[in-house]
């Protein structure tokens, strides 16, 4: 970034003239008041009033204003250079200071103080309290002033934009400098006057103390928030990692320039981190898939906002941050999803979002900036709001290409999943197809039909096709076949079906699938040392089961502890040779995931011949084949909704755990040999 322009060049003479006159005049009246003085305004410039807007506010300014008042010109400018200077000491780097800036700022800050004192001095205001409303006004609107010229010489950006805003913004500053120099300057002697100023510096001091501790919680907050979505992003699909942080960052360096009210920036920010959340509720086979989505997956990836603003409700109370995220999806001509709002009845914050979000996906896909916003203003009015889109330039753009990082994609699957997604693709050949043909609709009538698929699902592909004016896919089953059917609009009210018979192909894949699986239950079995079987059918689990003695669903997390309670009632009638708490401790983490990674499921107990079986069912979407061997058998191992320990303690803290998984759910059998005078009984 060049610092040196013609604007900057004449702040650092002037910085540069106003020290060198200031030291040669320098004739102190009062040394106590004017050494006191500095050393709060350096404390102040170090140690800044940091506001949950982000801003910091450092009141150094009140100080300038005092000793101009006080003591005159060249202990103000001194003042001003001591200031400076400590703030540049704090925050060097590689134990340099960036000397052209120092003296850039000096200027800036020097020059602000020079029409308060010609007009002081031309009209030599009688009052106290209206020499300080002029000093006071004077000093904030030459230095906002000032600030422009700088980031528009040196940053390029426009100058005086938003300018109802950034005005409205000097309002506090100007009343408090009114304040407290009106209270300083009517002191009745030097010791009462520092006596005064030790006690607002120890008060400021309280102040700063505990709003940067609260800017600390809220900062770590935003990083937690930061890390925790960083990781579940890169489980839900690798492309996806840092997207939320992306868009946060976007959103901060469009903020200002959006005129959004600072007291609700921070929980936009927030928003924009955590507004894919519900992405990790959605099966991962949408992400996994190559090709367009069917049009029963499109309706499915459409509840990821709805689904967001279900959990973002337990964590945020605020319903406009629940809003934003609900909304984010929608578009200005009311295409969108999940409301379809159109225009302004979307929520402001998540119009911002929906700008991010696209910045993001046109910035992982093109680095120039010319490009960049040439690609976002061909959706304004379509799908983003055009007030806010022309808004943006090239200096945004700039910004965001800086700060948002874009690290290599990292394949995050393993050597066995990588293997089986290797076998999968040779599938996806020649080798195993069906037939394939085509089928014509116009004006509502179907030619060339073949009986299959029906004809009101051609009708319904079709119209939605043409509805859209875009090609469209959807899976057809029935009983015993398969078809990928593809919908295809030509002009007016025509549209061609393109019908391909998979069911070959599904074939083959499920015998590949029970192939890898019968390998994968000789592996398990073999590495566990027989404590843990895999079974490749729901019979063969259900061949094994006793006599049952209880039952009970589980719904709900308040279920988990009820399932512990039951167990130990259970355990007391039919005492086992292992430890209760090790029971339990293994019921407690199956029937977790239950209810993290289903809807629903049933707990049920079994007695046979000397054995205590607990089986857990649930009716979720199974464990995924290519994530079997991990689920099972490394220690610790989560997915991407589970944060629980996993299936190798549950082994661990039993005589045996047998395992059958498929799309309709996963059943767990846990058995544990019963007490020695319990099982003669039993038997």
């Amino acid at each position: 970034m060049k610092v040196l322009n013609w604007f900057t060049i004449s702040l650092i003479i002037t910085a540069l003239a106003s020290l060198i006159y200031s030291i040669l005049d320098f004739n102190l009246i009062h040394t106590d008041v004017f050494l006191i003085t500095c050393v709060i305004v350096m404390i102040l410039e170090v140690l800044p009033l940091r506001l949950p807007s982000g801003d910091g506010y450092s009141a150094g300014g009140i100080g300038w204003l005092f000793l101009l008042l006080y003591e005159g010109f060249s202990a103000a400018v001194l003042a001003i250079f001591l200031a400076v200077l400590a703030y540049y000491l704090k925050n060097m780097r590689k134990r340099r200071i960036p000397l052209m800036r120092l003296l850039v700022t000096l200027g800036m800050y020097i020059a602000s103080i020079v029409p308060a004192y010609i007009l002081l001095e031309a009209l030599h205001p009688t009052s106290i309290f209206a020499t300080v409303i002029i000093a006071a006004i004077s000093l904030e609107v030459t230095n906002f002033i000032y600030l422009e010229g700088i980031e528009a010489t040196v940053l390029g950006k426009k100058m005086f934009k938003n300018l109802k805003q950034k005005v409205s913004e000097l309002v506090i500053p100007i009343f408090v400098s009114i304040i407290v120099l009106s209270k300083l300057l009517y002191h009745r002697s030097e010791a009462e006057l520092i006596s005064l100023m030790l006690y607002t510096l120890f008060f400021l001091l309280v102040v700063i103390l505990f709003s940067n501790e609260f800017m600390k919680q809220l900062a770590l907050r935003k990083e937690s928030s930061k890390a925790f979505i960083q990781v579940l992003e890169g489980r839900i699909k690798s492309s996806l990692t840092g997207h939320g942080n992306r868009v946060a960052e976007i959103c901060e360096i469009l903020l200002d320039d959006f005129s959004y009210p600072k007291r609700k920036r921070h929980d936009l920010v927030q928003a924009a981190i955590i507004h894919d959340i519900g992405k990790a509720l959605l099966p991962s086979y949408i992400f996994r898939k190559r090709g367009d989505l069917t049009l029963s997956e499109e309706r499915e990836y459409k509840k990821h906002p709805e689904k967001a603003m279900e959990i973002v409700k337990t964590m945020f109370p605020n319903e406009s941050f629940s809003d934003w995220i609900l909304h984010h999806h929608e578009r200005w001509d009311g295409k969108g999803f999940p409301k379809r709002l159109q225009g302004e009845e979307i929520p402001l914050g998540a119009r911002i979002l929906a700008i991010g979000n696209e910045l993001d996906h046109i910035i992982s896909r093109h680095q120039d900036k010319e490009t960049i916003l040439k690609l976002l203003r061909e959706k304004a009015g379509t799908v983003l709001d055009p007030k806010l889109v022309d808004k943006i330039d090239l200096f945004h753009i700039e910004q965001m290409l800086y700060t948002v990082s874009n690290p290599n994609i990292q394949n995050e699957l393993t050597e066995d999943s990588d293997m089986i997604s290797t076998q999968y693709s040779e599938v996806d050949t020649y080798s195993h197809i069906g037939e394939s043909f085509f089928v014509t609709v116009k004006s509502g009538v179907i030619y060339n039909a073949k009986g299959k698929p029906s004809n009101e699902f051609i009708l319904e592909l079709a119209e939605t096709s043409m509805e859209r004016q875009k090609p469209v896919n959807e899976t057809y089953m029935d009983a015993n076949e398969h078809f990928n059917v593809h919908a295809i609009p030509f002009s007016g009210d025509e549209a061609a079906i393109f019908v391909h018979n998979i069911t070959p192909y599904m074939q083959y894949r499920k015998r590949l699938e029970h192939n890898i699986l019968e390998s994968y239950v000789m592996v398990i079995n073999t590495i566990s040392q027989g404590k843990v079987k895999l079974l490749t059918t729901k019979a063969a689990l259900e061949c094994q089961l006793g006599e049952q003695i209880g039952e009970m669903a589980i719904r709900k997390s308040a279920d988990v502890p009820k399932t512990r309670a039951f167990a130990k009632e259970i355990l007391e009638q039919f005492p086992v040779d292992i430890s209760t708490m090790k029971v339990l401790v293994a019921i407690s983490e199956a029937a977790s995931n239950i209810i993290k990674h289903a809807t629903a499921g049933t707990f049920s107990v079994y007695k046979k011949e000397g054995t205590l079986q607990f089986l857990l069912s649930d009716k979720g979407s199974g464990i995924p084949l290519h994530e079997l061997p991990k689920a099972i058998l490394i220690s610790g191992y989560s997915s991407k909704r589970s944060l629980g320990r996993g299936y190798n303690l549950i082994a661990n803290y039993s005589n045996g755990l047998q395992i059958y998984s498929c799309s309709e759910g996963t059943s767990l059998l846990i058995e544990y040999p019963l007490l020695a005078m319990e099982a003669s009984i039993s038997q």
